[in-house]
C-alpha cells in the first residue's frame, strides 16, 4: 500500500482510479462496504482502489470547538486500509485554504486530473467543498457529465441505530462496548505501550499492565473484559479504566490484569480489546475488600469469555 500526504504529490500517478473518500475514523461497517466496492471495483476494471481521507479531522479546523476524540490512531488506521486491500492513500492536509476550495473544483482538478476517476464510492449524507456545498446529487451530475460513475452506499442500521462514528464514539464513552461491536465489526481497542506504573495490583497479587494509549476514544470507567494483543498473540484479560480512588484519586489509567499470563511485557506495544463492562468503578474502604473484588471480577470476566467462546493464546 502506498502512502501520499497530498494528492498533488507528483510521485501519485494512477492510470484510473476507483476512489472512496471520508475520514473513515473507526472504519465501521458502514466505511468498510465503501472500502471493500472500491477495492473490488478497482480489481474488476485494472484500475487503482484509492482512499482519500484527510487529517486534522476537518472539524478541529471548521469547528474546533465541536472536534471529536478519535476512535483510531493513525498507525492502527493505516494498519486497517492495507487489510482491507487498498493500494493507495491519500491522507490529504486538511486546512482552511483546501477547506475553501469549491466542490466542482475539487472534482476537476483532483478526482478527474489527478486520480483519473473512473468510479466513486460514497454514503448518502456525503458532503464536501467549500461550505460543505457538494452532495451526492452533484457527483451523479458531475459523473454523467465527465464520465465516471458514482456508487451509493445506504445507511446501514443495526439493532436501531443508524450506525456512524459520532453514535459509536458516544457509546463507547458510556461504557457500552458490547453494542459496538457488530456495528464497528470488531472490538473496540485501544492501542499503545505497557509502560511503569504503581505495581499496586503486584502487592495485591493481580500484576497489571499499564497502558499508555495513543487512542483517543476510551471507555467509561469501569472494570471490563477485555483481549490484549501482545507479539501477536491474544490473551484474555480484566481491564481497569479509571482513576483508581481506592487508593486516593490519581491520574486516570488503563491497567489490564492478563490471565494465565506470567510475561514481562514492558515497553511492550499492545492492543487491548474491550469485550463487555462488568462493573462500575468503586473505591473500597479496606484494600482486602478491594482485592476480593478484584477476584469476582475475574470470576465474571471468564464467565463472560467462555459465554462468547473467546479464547486467549494460552488455551
Amino acid at each position: 500500500m502506498e502512502i501520499f500526504r497530498h494528492i498533488e504529490d507528483k510521485a501519485l500517478t494512477v492510470s484510473g482510479s476507483a476512489v472512496t473518500m471520508g475520514n473513515f475514523d473507526g472504519i465501521h461497517v458502514g466505511h468498510r462496504a465503501l472500502i471493500r466496492n472500491a477495492v473490488e471495483e478497482a480489481k474488476a476494471s485494472g484500475i487503482s482502489s484509492v482512499v482519500l481521507t484527510f487529517e486534522p479531522h476537518p472539524l478541529k479546523i471548521l469547528a474546533p470547538e465541536r472536534a471529536p476524540r478519535l476512535l483510531l490512531a493513525h498507525k492502527d488506521k493505516m494498519q486497517m486500509l492495507q487489510e482491507l486491500g487498498v493500494e493507495v492513500v491519500i491522507i490529504q492536509h486538511f486546512d482552511p485554504q483546501f477547506a475553501g476550495i469549491e466542490a466542482a473544483a475539487f472534482v476537476r482538478s483532483f478526482l478527474i486530473q489527478r486520480l483519473r476517476l473512473k468510479k466513486i464510492w460514497v454514503g448518502r449524507d456525503l458532503r464536501f467543498g467549500r461550505g460543505r456545498q457538494g452532495n451526492v446529487d452533484d457527483l451523479a451530475r458531475w459523473g454523467s457529465e465527465l464520465g465516471f460513475e458514482v456508487g451509493i452506499v445506504e445507511p446501514i442500521v443495526i439493532n436501531g441505530i443508524r450506525v456512524s462514528s459520532s453514535r459509536i464514539r458516544e457509546m463507547i464513552e458510556q461504557g457500552q462496548v458490547d453494542e459496538v461491536e457488530p456495528m464497528l465489526g470488531r472490538y473496540h481497542f485501544i492501542s499503545g505501550r505497557v509502560v511503569g506504573g504503581h505495581q499496586r495490583g503486584r502487592d495485591l497479587g493481580f500484576p497489571t499492565a499499564n497502558i499508555a494509549s495513543r487512542t483517543e476514544v476510551i471507555p467509561l470507567d469501569g472494570i471490563y473484559a477485555t483481549v490484549l494483543h501482545v507479539k501477536g498473540e491474544a490473551w484474555l484479560s480484566v481491564s481497569s479504566v479509571g482513576m483508581n480512588p481506592t487508593f486516593g484519586d490519581g491520574p486516570r489509567t488503563v491497567e489490564s490484569f492478563v490471565l494465565d499470563f506470567t510475561d514481562d511485557i514492558y515497553n511492550e506495544p499492545v492492543k487491548l480489546s474491550f469485550v463487555r463492562r462488568i462493573r462500575d468503578e468503586r473505591k473500597f474502604s479496606r484494600v482486602g475488600d478491594l482485592v476480593a473484588q478484584i477476584a469476582e471480577d475475574v470470576k465474571s470476566a471468564r464467565a463472560v469469555f467462555q459465554e462468547l467462546g473467546l479464547r486467549g493464546s494460552a488455551k
